[in-house]
């Protein structure tokens, strides 16, 4: 039972590093810098960097989508995209919370990391919730619940 609890620790680790390197990626920070912050090896980052461009990438026939030939082409990807990515979310909000990342022995300022990491990301989302406001604004019924 511990090589499995070991097993599924690692891979936690691993997911949420990998998630980090996605992040610091978009955030446009070069993979030396990212080996750096997250105090592993240049090599483990560009290793995780090939996982995710494999875990990410689209099967050939969909890699380049044909322009939309209409509005609501382009409007109905997006939505699609929106829905993809709420599904991610989803998925990788269970995930975090299935690992239990304060429960788990690492040294304190891992901890500490993960920790302003978690509330950088809950002040992104909440940001994105207070935009819902913005567009769909609620009307007295749906306010009262």
């Amino acid at each position: 039972m511990a090589t499995n609890d070991r097993t599924r620790d690692t891979a936690t680790t691993v997911a949420a590093r990998r998630a980090r390197v996605a992040q610091l990626l978009r955030d446009n920070v070069q993979q030396a810098d990212i080996a750096r912050r997250l105090n592993v090896s240049k090599h483990v980052v560009w290793r995780d960097v090939q996982a995710i461009e494999r875990d990410t990438a689209r099967p050939a026939e969909q890699a380049q989508p044909a322009a939309p030939r209409h509005r609501r082409d382009a409007l109905a990807r997006r939505a699609q995209e929106a829905r993809d990515a709420m599904r991610d979310l989803e998925t990788t909000v269970a995930a975090v919370v299935a690992a239990r990342p304060s429960h788990v022995a690492i040294p304190t300022a891992t901890a500490h990391a993960w920790a302003q990491q978690l509330r950088d990301h809950a002040a992104t989302l909440l940001q994105v919730a207070d935009d819902f406001a913005e567009y769909y604004p609620a009307t007295a019924t749906s306010e009262r619940g």
